[in-house]
């Protein structure tokens, strides 16, 4: 939803979520009308378990999805969450082309692409990852405690994968965008604080 494009009818998935609620705020103050879903209660928000059905409603007359909704946002989830977190995706996407909403941007992850990192090596050392290069999902690391992000990663690559294939399926009539996220802190992100393992916890 460009800044200079005409008010839209936008819904965002997990909206009372740090990122999320940051793009509801951007949009919100650009005169777009935001529709919040969130699994947990708030005067602002419709509540809706996306793993259910039911809440489809909200889809109606909406232009653009941003589905950032997780069983577990963070890269420590297990392969319990990243099953839940897949079937919400798949019920987002599914509903979202029956409702023939214009497009659809998904929150994926750089954990995507997480197991190009080789532990023990320099960042200077490090392989290139080109658009070329093949998803190889999770990252592993000690810091200061074991963190292996497998699971949350292929939750978020089988969501790219069946947004693919419904955006060609749909011939583009419903499009598909997918944006392999870092870590986002609350409120501004201050470089001094990022960590390449995805998250606060395993800063020292």
């Amino acid at each position: 939803v460009a800044q200079t494009s005409m008010p839209k009818k936008v819904l965002v998935t997990g909206a009372l979520g740090n990122l999320a609620g940051k793009i509801c705020r951007y949009l919100s103050d650009r005169g777009h009308q935001v529709v919040l879903l969130d699994l947990k209660p708030h005067h602002t928000s419709h509540v809706a378990d996306l793993r259910e059905s039911g809440w489809g409603k909200h889809l109606e007359g909406v232009d653009t999805v941003f589905h950032f909704a997780a069983q577990n946002p963070f890269p420590h989830a297990t392969w319990k969450d990243s099953v839940a977190s897949f079937d919400m995706t798949a019920n987002v996407f599914y509903a979202a082309v029956a409702a023939k909403v214009r497009r659809v941007v998904f929150a994926s992850s750089n954990h995507v692409m997480g197991g190009h990192k080789e532990e023990g090596i320099s960042f200077s050392d490090a392989k290139k990852i080109t658009p070329d290069t093949d998803p190889f999902p999770g990252t592993k690391a000690d810091i200061p405690s074991r963190i292996d992000a497998t699971p949350y990663a292929c939750a978020k690559l089988y969501g790219e994968r069946l947004a693919r294939s419904l955006g060609k399926s749909t011939r583009g009539r419903t499009s598909f965008v997918c944006l392999r996220i870092g870590w986002c802190q609350d409120g501004a992100n201050l470089p001094s604080s990022l960590s390449y393992a995805g998250g606060a916890e395993e800063i020292s």
